[in-house]
């Protein structure tokens, strides 16, 4: 096989996670490509848990859909995540023996393929003494019913217990020995195998969204980040606590989501690149300040890993529902840019466009990346910085400094901005309606001058196309719009549909706001049918989209509530109807 998705499920403290990080490790060493999810109950402690491994030969776009194979140590932990991991008529399921649950009687919906019941425990308990080992009693019999790299995962289980002494060593060694030589003893299809890698491994990074938005933030020269934990964007926070002082920055652990995001517009109108992080309920609480950089006019990044809401919501699930709340969740007329990567490696770029375009329009961008992308770790290139190119805020000449106006009328909208121990650069920056020089006004005709500046100075990035990814035919009659981590679903739904003759384009906005007009007029221009994929109960992008541009007349919404997966072939049956259809025929 080319292609293999391993789901696995059990309860907290059964070391799941810590065995599909094992394997994704194991398999970068090898050569191959993996992405891997995490999920988890909402519970602080306890409470289910399960990792999702996709691996393949070649680059993958996304976490995939029905299960090779499914590793259940606890089947009442295993079906509480549902549709997060379905099984189907060729997935092989291997569980604990201990459940008691004979083979022909397992809780499943569909017949698998094949269904080994295997004594973990008891592997476990006479290897090494300890249940704590039966992880890698499953990464032994992964290891050996389907090639995952023998050796690369007993080199990753030295390295991690090879400090805590050679008896600790030795029994989880001997774990994995018993796992492996029991599949060994219990053979099945080889078919289900996966193919050898094609190498190029060594190269290669494990890293997930958050830790690449950090590397990317310092890459970018933020120098200091205010924010408060909130899962799950606390990783963001600590990545960047280990090396921004290396770059010359500094960090806040602020008391609450309004101090972390205040005290980074503090430390931008100081000069500095600024950034905070969060997830919905704090993007919530930093609307006020994030309007109060609007109106002075200060560039700050603002990240948000969206999560299901309302409210407190599901905080270890993903979904795509806060796009109305970063567009809209200011008063008074505020536009601000948002941006969202399609995956961890585009995290990057994205992060590093976060900044330049803050400081490049002295305003606050918004990152919308969501609870898959900052928290699922994927096997990736090493990142070319050679091709970003970095842009700081403009500052004041001599010549301006001298009778200095920091909110000056330009040709652009953009205005020189200087921060304090700028000779002649004071000014006051405040949240009250200002003049040129800053001085608070209750002029409705200053009033509305200012707000065309401030919304003006935004226009030319409605012109930006390299922010959208355009995949397919220019001409097609069949449209699909997708973003942040379920473009990676559409674009493999619309290549598996090309090759199968249908006539299909998928535009992928990285810019969901303000709304560019143009690039979406010029791509509904061929359409007879358009569809927008999404993760959130309302479809707001589908409805932001309609806000602003004459659609096309069958223009409809595929969208679905956080924490129920959309796969690729799901997205895939859509497209096909639609080609089906006889307006697509004409």
């Amino acid at each position: 096989m080319n292609d293999l998705i391993i789901g696995m499920a059990g309860s907290g403290g059964d070391g799941i996670v810590s065995a599909g990080e094992s394997l994704i490790s194991a398999l970068s060493r090898e050569g191959y490509y993996a992405i891997l999810t995490k999920s988890f109950g909402s519970q602080i402690r306890g409470g289910e848990s399960s990792c999702r491994l996709r691996v393949a030969t070649s680059p993958v776009l996304n976490p995939g859909g029905t299960l090779s194979v499914a590793v259940v140590l606890n089947w009442e932990d295993f079906l509480r995540f549902g549709g997060e991991l379905p099984v189907g008529t060729d997935t092989v399921v291997i569980y604990e023996k201990k459940t008691g649950v004979e083979p022909a009687a397992i809780p499943l919906k569909v017949k698998p393929a094949i269904v080994m019941s295997v004594p973990m425990s008891e592997l476990a308990m006479k290897a090494a003494g300890t249940l704590q080992a039966k992880n890698n009693v499953v990464l032994g019999l992964l290891a050996g019913w389907f090639g995952l790299g023998r050796d690369a995962i007993l080199e990753g289980i030295r390295r991690k217990f090879g400090k805590k002494g050679a008896e600790v060593l030795q029994g989880n060694e001997r774990a994995f020995a018993a796992g492996f030589d029991y599949t060994a003893q219990h053979p099945i299809d080889a078919s289900k195998r996966l193919a050898p890698p094609a190498g190029g491994g060594g190269k290669r990074q494990v890293i997930d969204g958050n830790e690449m938005c950090a590397n990317a933030a310092l890459f970018a020269g933020c120098k200091f980040f205010g924010g408060y934990p909130i899962t799950p964007a606390t990783e963001i926070m600590q990545y960047l606590q280990k090396d921004i002082w290396k770059h010359g920055g500094s960090i806040l652990q602020a008391e609450d989501e309004i101090a972390g995001i205040a005290a980074a517009v503090g430390a931008s109108f100081a000069g500095r690149k600024s950034m905070t992080a969060t997830s919905g309920p704090g993007l919530s609480l930093k609307a006020e300040v994030l309007g109060l950089s609007s109106v002075v006019e200060l560039p700050l990044v603002c990240v948000n890993v969206q999560r299901g809401g309302p409210s407190t919501g599901i905080p270890t699930k993903s979904e795509q529902a806060d796009l109305f709340a970063a567009a809209f969740s200011a008063h008074g007329d505020t536009v601000r840019p948002i941006l969202a990567p399609i995956s961890v490696e585009d995290m990057y770029g994205v992060t590093v466009e976060a900044f330049n375009i803050a400081e490049q329009y002295q305003t606050p961008v918004i990152v919308l990346s969501d609870q898959e992308i900052a928290q699922r770790k994927d096997i990736v290139d090493p990142v070319d910085t050679s091709r970003f190119q970095l842009v700081d805020r403009q500052h004041p000449s001599a010549a301006e400094l001298q009778d200095y106006a920091r909110f000056r009328f330009t040709e652009s909208g953009v205005s020189p901005i200087s921060h304090p121990g700028m000779a002649g650069g004071s000014y006051l920056a405040a949240g009250i309606e200002h003049n040129e020089k800053g001085a608070p006004t209750s002029s409705g005709e200053m009033h509305a001058r200012m707000n065309d500046k401030r919304l003006r100075k935004l226009d030319p990035l409605k012109t930006r196309a390299d922010l959208f990814l355009l995949e397919g035919d220019p001409s097609a009659p069949i449209g699909l719009i997708s973003w942040g981590s379920i473009a990676g679903v559409s674009l493999e739904a619309v290549r598996a549909a090309r090759a199968r003759g249908a006539n299909v384009k998928l535009l992928v906005p990285k810019l969901l706001y303000p709304i560019a007009e143009q690039v979406y007029a010029d791509f509904f221009r061929s359409l007879q049918h358009c569809l927008v994929v999404e993760q959130s109960h309302q479809g707001q992008l589908h409805r932001l989209i309609r806000m602003w541009v004459d659609v096309p007349s069958r223009f409809t919404a595929m969208a679905k509530s956080g924490a129920n997966p959309i796969t690729p072939d799901e997205v895939l049956q859509r497209i096909l109807a639609l080609a089906a259809s006889p307006a697509a025929q004409r």
